[in-house]
Formats: structure tokens, sequence, C-alpha cells
């Protein structure tokens, strides 16, 4: 019989099961918007993202470990959760916990495929300040949460450093658009505009909004535009040309100085308020009708980057 006992620091309590009020509070918090808001918290997962989040200031309200409870050697303990209990003072949190690795899957949720050695935190939300900014996205119906955290994180690696979203998309603090975003979703700027209002939102900031769409292949007359290789007829659009607009409306040809990328969900389409916006579509091979949200707008940032550097090199 061994007599070992790890040492696990006094300041860790340790969670029996999922009826205390510490496992209750964590489940609500990834179950339940309601209880987000409310509580102005949210449930992160894995140490580096822990890390970055503490790095940029960000309150840790409980800092919680994966752990047996007891440990027949000091090798059942392994990384990353030996590493936080051997340095607690590296995460200041207002509480720290200890949960089996049963009860880790409880509060995170089977999808989140936490490992037996998991760390995880519930951490404050921050209080943005929202400011339009030359480049911003408008996330309208993006009802799934990992295109939306993908969306997101994408948008903050290529510089739409804000966005709007719309009362028909998901919550940005979903669990799971916090994982696929790698918790960039609570650091990104964002308001909430219903979509009736949107393009009064936009006209009082000069911004000038453009929707992604898919290409009219049923009306071979479309005219399309590109800055690259001028007017051209939708018909005759390759793949690999970069983005076309069209839908001008009799408007100008050019690209505005400050854009608004409308963003939606392939299934749900365009809101008709926005019928008369300017369309950017991304030509695709003949046996593919879409790209999925995530990926077409990634694409479209990537290419609006360069047509924005070179509308600014050539004025």
């Amino acid at each position: 019989m061994s007599f070992y006992k790890y040492p696990f620091p006094s300041l860790f309590k340790r969670i029996i099961n999922q009826k205390t009020s510490p496992a209750k509070h964590l489940i609500a918090l990834r179950e339940s918007k309601q209880y987000r808001q409310e509580k102005q918290a949210v449930v992160i997962q894995g140490l580096k993202t822990i890390r970055e989040l503490r790095d940029q200031g960000i309150k840790i309200n409980s800092l919680i470990v994966t752990a047996k409870k007891e440990p027949k050697e000091a090798e059942e303990v392994k990384f990353p959760a030996n590493s936080v209990l051997e340095n607690p003072d590296s995460f200041p949190a207002e509480k720290y916990y200890l949960t089996d690795v049963d009860l880790t899957r409880r509060i995170l949720g089977t999808a989140s495929r936490p490992g037996r050695h998991e760390v995880y935190a519930e951490v404050a939300l921050l209080q943005h300040t929202f400011e339009p900014q030359e480049r911003m996205l408008v996330l309208d119906k993006v009802n799934d949460p990992g295109n939306l955290g993908t969306i997101v994180r994408t948008a903050k690696g290529l510089g739409w450093k804000s966005g709007i979203i719309t009362s028909g998309t998901c919550d940005l603090y979903n669990d799971k658009a916090i994982r696929a975003s790698r918790a960039m979703s609570i650091t990104w700027p964002h308001t909430i505009v219903s979509i009736t209002g949107l393009l009064d939102f936009l006209k009082k900031h000069n911004i000038t909004p453009i929707v992604a769409d898919m290409l009219p292949k049923d009306d071979d007359s479309q005219k399309v535009w590109s800055p690259d290789y001028g007017h051209s007829n939708v018909k005759d659009v390759q793949p690999g040309s970069g983005i076309w607009f069209w839908n001008f409306q009799g408007e100008q040809l050019n690209i505005p100085e400050k854009v608004a990328l409308v963003l939606s969900c392939e299934h749900n389409g365009v809101d008709e308020a926005l019928d008369h916006v300017t369309r950017v579509s991304i030509p695709l091979a003949s046996n593919v009708e879409s790209l999925n949200v995530a990926s077409a707008g990634s694409i479209i940032m990537a290419e609006m980057n360069r047509l924005l550097r070179q509308r600014v090199r050539t004025t």
C-alpha cells in the first residue's frame, strides 16, 4: 500500500461533483447566454489561451485544474496541470479549484475533448469601447458558432479590428465560438445593431456596406467589375481571378475608403433590407456551388486588404 499524498496547494479547493455551487455556476456559464450576460463572465479552456488573456490584463475569476483525487505518484499529475499547481502565483485568480476529468468533461462539454490534466478558467468579459473602423465586418444571421469563431479569429489576424453583430447571429461568447476563435471573440470589439438600423448606423459613420454573395450564375447578362480586370460579363469570370463586384445600382465603380463587409450564413441568405447594396463575390469552379461563410469571408477579407492597399498607393 502506498502512503504517498500529492502536495496539492492549500488554496486549491476540490469540487466534488456537478451538484455543488461552483460546478453549477461553471456549467451555467457554458450553457446559458443569459447567465453569461448576467455574470459578465465565460469559461476558457487551455493553458496557452489563459496565459494570453492574463497577459492582456483580463481578470481571472477562477482557475481550475484537472487532477485525480488521490494521485499515488507525482507522475500522475502531468502538464499542463502540474505547471499551474507548482506556480499558482503566475495566474492571479480570486478562486482556485480542482476537478477530476469526469467533472471537467461535464463542465466543459464533451465536444471540448478535455484532457486528463486540463486547465481551464472563468474569466471576466471585457467592457469594449466600440469605435467604427475603416475596415469592419457585419455578421448577419451567422448562426454556426464554429464559423463565427473562425471568422473572428481571421478578422483579428487580418486587421479587421471591430464588427457589428445583427440580432440573428449566434452569441460570440458561445463555448464553440470561443474555442474556434482561440478566445479572440471575447477581445474583439463589437456592437449589436438590428438589421433595420444597420444602414442608418453605417451612413452616420460614412461607411459603405458591401455584401458577400454568390455570383448570379442564372443571369448571363449580369455585368461585374474588378479593380484588377475592369468590366466583364459574369459568365466569363474565372476562378482564381480575385473578387468581383456587382449590383452597383448606378453608383460609381470604386473601392470605398471605409468599408463594412457583410457576411451572412449561406442557408439564410442576405436580409432583403440589403437588396440594393453592392455585392462582392468569389468566382468558383462550375461544380462548386458555394463556400461556407468562414472560408468565403476569409478570402474576401484578404482580397479587400490587397485592394485597399492598392487604392492607397494610387491616390
